[in-house]
């Protein structure tokens, strides 16, 4: 799960293959519908037309000026609520305010934690992994603390784990991405070579 202008996710099997669905779209997990209830969030719209609560409007940089318009409400004296940046730059300014010990941007991304926590929580239903990589912008050491990365992922686990299985609970892991920013890309080119050899094996 990879949180960052949006919601990325794959799941690989046991062979390194991915997850695609008939029609190439398996895995479009930041577009599945968030538990609202447990959130107690109402639904935002998503860019890709939906109007359940796209999960990746609770996770991901999409949703954070949504978020921060309705926490400016328990901060009204705020600098945010005062600043003359566009909505997205106050948005994207959240993430080094949060480094920095603020009450009101830690607790946004305190939510946006317990919202992958429970989604992951959801996916583990269906695909009950050993691993659970957590990568995007929120992992990047060059652009975000270990105290910070350490916070979220704690969230995210004391989130998830009520809802999992015992045996999941003993045996799921939850780890950043090693590989940062190029991630992505990586899995990208392995899936590739995979793919080709298990094509030509037989």
């Amino acid at each position: 799960l990879a949180p960052g202008s949006g919601l990325g996710a794959a799941y690989m099997d046991s062979s390194g293959l991915a997850l695609d669905g008939a029609s190439l779209a398996g895995m479009e997990g930041g577009h599945m519908p968030a538990p609202l209830h447990l959130l107690n969030a109402k639904p935002y719209p998503c860019g890709c037309g939906r109007d359940w609560g796209c999960v990746e409007m609770y996770t991901c940089i999409a949703g954070l000026p949504f978020l921060l318009a309705e926490k400016l409400r328990e901060y009204p004296d705020h600098p945010l609520a005062h600043s003359s940046l566009s909505p997205k730059e106050r948005a994207l300014a959240l993430r080094g305010l949060a480094q920095q010990n603020d009450p009101m941007a830690q607790e946004i991304f305190d939510f946006q934690a317990r919202a992958l926590g429970l989604h992951l929580a959801n996916l583990a239903m269906a695909l009950d992994p050993q691993f659970v990589i957590i990568g995007g912008g929120l992992m990047d050491p060059h652009a975000t603390s270990a105290a910070f990365r350490e916070r979220y992922l704690k969230l995210v686990w004391k989130t998830a784990e009520p809802y999992l299985w015992d045996s999941q609970r003993r045996n799921m892991q939850i780890v950043p991405a090693a590989l940062g920013d190029l991630s992505q890309a990586i899995g990208a080119a392995l899936v590739a070579l995979y793919t080709w050899r298990a094509a030509n094996a037989a």
